[in-house]
């Protein structure tokens, strides 16, 4: 197999390029939220479905298997869903979050996402708790083994953000879904259940009205308003919305502490620290 590694400079997701669906099912892994480089992706998606993907800027690289038992994982994976043509393979830009996932391609169509790390149990566990969304769409299980989960895939088109939805509302419903989600031993009782990564690039549109909310994997009981101002903050840094003041002090304060700890993304983590600070007074609402 070759491919064209993605986008230049990060260079995260590995692109098949042996015909032109599957170079474009690759392209749609790319999880791009501003506007100008959407525009690039959806332009160079289509321009790659029509004329093939020797369009794709780069150079060409033999493939290397992304994590041990590689090949052991895709015998099993087959099982599942059948004989795999190609891959598009993402690898996390974040260091401090280890672990690989891989889109399978059969015959140029997804048939399914693959994640390959350790602690896959518990999201898969989520993921059935959530059986589809309420008002959003989440990935189905499509069969599990020893460090891995295989999901539906979302439609291999570009994704976009979605932009001024009701945050309060789904948060309300995403605690509904995950009220059966077991709550570990000491967690304070006002505690509710959360997404734990509520953010514009996890909430996604690619066809039809319904947006996919995906990346479970930190779902978990954390304070009132958690998911909400994770969001907002996140919303902040990423677009220059102005932060309003919630009241969510101490779920500001759980997020403070989360983000203050991490290595990577340095400009974001500034960006929603500042945007936390004033999210975490008291509101007018």
């Amino acid at each position: 197999m070759s491919f064209v590694r993605y986008p230049p400079g990060r260079a995260n997701v590995w692109i098949p390029v042996g015909d032109a669906r599957s170079a474009a099912a690759g392209l749609s892994l790319l999880t791009f939220s501003k506007p100008l480089p959407l525009l690039a992706q959806r332009i160079l998606h289509r321009a790659v479905l029509v004329a093939g993907p020797w369009l794709l800027p780069g150079r060409r690289e033999r493939w290397a298997p992304p994590v041990e038992r590689w090949e052991q994982i895709l015998a099993e994976v087959s099982e599942v869903v059948g004989p795999v043509d190609e891959v598009a393979l993402y690898l996390r830009p974040q260091a401090s979050r280890p672990g690989a996932a891989a889109l399978l391609i059969q015959k140029g169509r997804p048939v399914g996402f693959l994640k390959v790390r350790e602690g896959l149990d518990r999201e898969a566990q989520v993921l059935r708790l959530l059986d589809g969304g309420d008002g959003f769409r989440v990935p189905v299980v499509l069969g599990e083994g020893p460090s891995w989960l295989l999901i539906s895939a979302m439609e291999p088109v570009p994704a976009r953000p979605v932009r001024k939805i009701d945050v309060v509302d789904l948060t309300g419903r995403i605690q509904r879904l995950l009220a059966g989600l077991p709550k570990p031993a000491g967690t304070p009782g006002h505690w509710l259940p959360m997404h734990g990564d509520l953010t514009p690039w996890n909430l996604r549109r690619t066809r039809g009205r319904v947006p996919w909310l995906i990346d479970w994997e930190d779902a978990a009981w954390a304070p009132p308003g958690a998911d909400e101002v994770y969001y907002r903050a996140a919303e902040t840094t990423l677009f220059g919305v102005d932060p309003v003041p919630t009241g969510y002090a101490e779920a500001a304060a759980h997020w403070e502490a989360v983000i203050s700890k991490r290595h990577d993304d340095l400009p974001l983590n500034g960006g929603m620290l500042a945007a936390l600070e004033v999210l975490s007074r008291p509101s007018s609402r």
